[in-house]
């Protein structure tokens, strides 16, 4: 999986935004807010990557945490930019973002 458009993150004094940059910032126009754990999987976003990169990321980053809880914070950020069509995933990922109702 990877981002659909190329943003940079930036660390306004602990508050984080992400903008997009060179011929993105026409095809998108806005910023996201973020927070710390969001930036991180943004940033790991810019390059194909799959989610336990992800997840090993953030488990190395915050170390008390368990698996459980860093999913919990992981899987509905990745399904929220996927909804908003800014995460390209293969089609061997595709059933980790089906819509449960």
């Amino acid at each position: 999986m990877k981002l659909r458009y190329e943003f940079t993150v930036m660390d306004m004094g602990g508050e984080f935004a992400a903008v997009p940059v060179g011929d993105d910032a026409a095809k998108f126009h806005g910023m996201l807010k973020l927070n710390e754990v969001s930036a991180i999987i943004l940033s790991k976003l810019k390059d194909e990557v799959k989610i336990m990169d992800i997840h090993n990321a953030l488990k190395e980053k915050y170390d008390e945490s368990t698996d459980e809880e860093i999913a919990e914070k992981l899987m509905p950020f990745l399904h929220y930019l996927f909804r908003s069509g800014l995460l390209m995933i293969k089609e061997d990922e595709r059933k980790l973002f089906i819509v449960r109702k």
